[in-house]
């Protein structure tokens, strides 16, 4: 897992962004595919910190892990299927979602200033 998160701050300093109202991606596995939703707000300008992201877990193997990590704020870790995560700043965060089946999915979400 350690070197998945290595490779991923890579990515993220690659210069790949994306930007995206509602995203959905999947890992099929042998079961129900893991599946992940994330709606994001983005934030008004570059200075405030008035953007979101709700991600919604499902399929897969519960319990699920899921780690956010952003080069602004420290790595957070959740436990849970429902996560909303508030007062995010212009930026590029990295979503990382595992379940009890050892399957994983990752984004990077990039938050846009409005104006």
């Amino acid at each position: 897992m350690k070197n998945l998160i290595s490779l991923l701050f890579l990515l993220l300093f690659a210069g790949s962004s994306f930007t995206y109202k509602t995203i959905s991606w999947n890992q099929p596995n042998a079961g129900q595919s893991l599946s992940v939703e994330v709606d994001t707000k983005q934030p008004q300008t570059a200075s405030s910190n008035d953007g979101s992201l709700k991600i919604v877990i499902s399929g897969g193997t519960a319990p699920y892990t899921a780690q956010v990590i952003s080069t602004y704020n420290p790595a957070q870790v959740y436990q849970t299927e429902r996560i909303e995560i508030k007062k995010l700043g212009a930026g590029n965060y990295i979503i990382i979602v595992q379940d009890a089946a050892k399957h994983v999915v990752q984004k990077t979400i990039d938050l846009t200033p409005v104006q």
